[in-house]
């Protein structure tokens, strides 16, 4: 119990800390509850996440709101699409996204005891510290350079991305789809057991295939990466079983393959999916960051690995570490995620390797919180100091901004917007709008463009006819000047202009061409 309060004080943390914050400062909060990125790209992730539940909410199935660029409505997302049913029953577009937050807690958790219970049975002290580290595990040497600042900034950041990574429970701070994928990971592979154990007593179960079938599913349309490491563990018993109970296996094996082969599907035929498919933001961490950030609990492990003797669920232990390496150095597609999950099987191979090695119980209580607590710390004093800044339009709007945003929402003509970064990231979940750039991924020529749009607002676009040749190049048929940005636009595209409209210290100009 103490450890589920634990994980719900954590995970509810950050949005206890914005809300709190946002009311003092008397700011709308976005719904955006993830650790912001130095440069706040990163930090948009959420607010995409937004954007395609206010989007599932109008059509169903969601587009790319982040570009003027012709998008389909062809992404369907469980989560999403829920939420999005949600907010057309009435429930606010934050609350309708965030609603899962506690589910995730829940259903982490009960699937790491689970896990736990299968490999420790009755021990309840090893149970206890395996379901801590799989859920809090955040290496030793990653917390002390971040504590300290010691060594390269770019090593700090790599060993610091390989903790991220790590660190399961985290995943509970805006990325709850995430959380969802690793929590049924676990699911599948006890099912997958459950159901190869009635395969050789010759008794049917389609019960546990099914649930494992669905696990695997869910796993995979939320979590990509975790959906390929299911593959390989499912993949890899029936190698190690020498193909009995294959056709079993297949069953999980396939369902997770699904939305591969529909995210594949995506990337191919659609424009703005096609686009993010190919960035490769974050590439694999060099050989000395995983062997400094992953060596020293490795090491314990090590001592903790045993032959499986035919036993599934001993060679799924071995094969779920294996498949997130081979997914880490297989997968170019944001590599360190594939490192997501791997704490689970890292702890119960830990303990194992403490209990082998015969050392002391209080030294081991001692591991656990030197593994976890400065790393946590860490985190949540990294959260406060770039939450507690008003000025983070990820995840505050001052009145002025909500008013401008609230009446293009309501009464502006149709049409795509043009706005300055990063204030444009909040448009398409507040208003259901598209903008002309917002986001680092999924705006084309993002880093060119936000510096072309950030100089319109910020009134160094000269002469004026040039000013007013971008914005038409733009087709956006709004312009939206948060409070950052004060420059007055209406003298110089005042021939492109049909009306200007002020909310304080917003203002929001209306073309010419979103009338016709």
């Amino acid at each position: 119990m103490a450890l589920l309060l634990g994980l719900a004080a954590y995970g509810l943390f950050p949005l206890v800390a914005l809300l709190a914050h946002a009311a003092s400062a008397h700011a709308r909060f976005t719904g955006a509850d993830g650790l912001i990125g130095a440069d706040g790209v990163l930090g948009a992730d959420q607010l995409q996440y937004l954007a395609w539940v206010r989007d599932a909410a109008s059509h169903g199935l969601a587009s790319d709101l982040f570009s003027l660029s012709p998008s389909g409505h062809v992404y369907l997302q469980p989560i999403f699409a829920i939420s999005g049913a949600l907010v057309r029953l009435g429930l606010s577009l934050p609350l309708a996204y965030l609603v899962w937050k506690p589910v995730a807690i829940v259903a982490m958790f009960a699937a790491t005891v689970a896990w736990a219970r299968r490999l420790f049975g009755d021990r309840l002290a090893a149970r206890a510290a395996v379901v801590a580290l799989s859920l809090f595990l955040y290496t030793p040497l990653t917390a002390l350079f971040s504590w300290t600042q010691i060594g390269a900034p770019s090593f700090r950041f790599q060993l610091y991305l390989l903790g991220y990574e790590l660190l399961a429970a985290n995943k509970l701070w805006g990325y709850v789809p995430s959380a969802f994928g690793l929590a049924l990971v676990p699911v599948v592979l006890l099912a997958a057991e459950r159901a190869l154990d009635g395969d050789r007593g010759r008794r049917p179960r389609p019960r546990p295939v099914a649930v494992a079938a669905g696990a695997a599913l869910l796993a995979s349309w939320l979590h990509p990466w975790q959906g390929i490491t299911l593959i390989l563990i499912l993949v890899g018993l029936a190698v190690a079983r020498r193909g009995r109970g294959w056709a079993i296996l297949a069953v999980p094996a396939v369902a997770a393959g699904l939305p591969l082969g529909y995210y594949d599907l995506l990337s191919h035929t659609d424009p703005a999916w096609r686009l993010a498919a190919h960035y490769e933001v974050i590439g694999r961490l060099p050989a000395l960051a995983l062997l400094a950030g992953l060596g020293p609990p490795a090491l314990i492990a090590a001592f903790g690995v045993r032959r499986p003797r035919g036993v599934v669920i001993e060679q799924a232990l071995l094969l779920w570490a294996a498949a997130c390496l081979a997914t880490y150095f297989v997968n170019d597609s944001f590599a360190p995620h594939a490192l997501q999950g791997l704490s689970m099987p890292l702890a119960v191979l830990a303990v194992r390797g403490w209990q082998r090695l015969r050392l002391p119980a209080v030294l081991g209580v001692a591991a656990i919180a030197l593994a976890t607590i400065p790393g946590l710390a860490f985190d949540g004093r990294k959260f406060i100091r770039t939450a507690g800044s008003s000025k983070l339009v990820q995840y505050y709007l001052p009145p002025s901004d909500a008013q401008a945003l609230d009446w293009v929402a309501a009464h502006a003509p149709p049409g795509g917007v043009l706005a300055p970064t990063p204030f444009a990231v909040t448009i398409p979940g507040q208003t259901g709008r598209r903008v002309w750039v917002g986001h680092g991924y999924w705006s084309r020529d993002y880093v060119d463009r936000a510096r072309e749009v950030d100089r319109l607002f910020g009134g160094w676009m000269h002469p004026a006819a040039a000013a007013r040749a971008f914005v038409a190049s733009t087709g956006a048929t709004l312009l939206i000047a948060d409070c950052r940005h004060r420059a007055d636009l209406s003298r110089a595209l005042r021939p492109l202009l049909t009306s200007t409209h002020a909310f304080g210290c917003a203002r929001v100009y209306v073309l010419r061409s979103a009338t016709r």
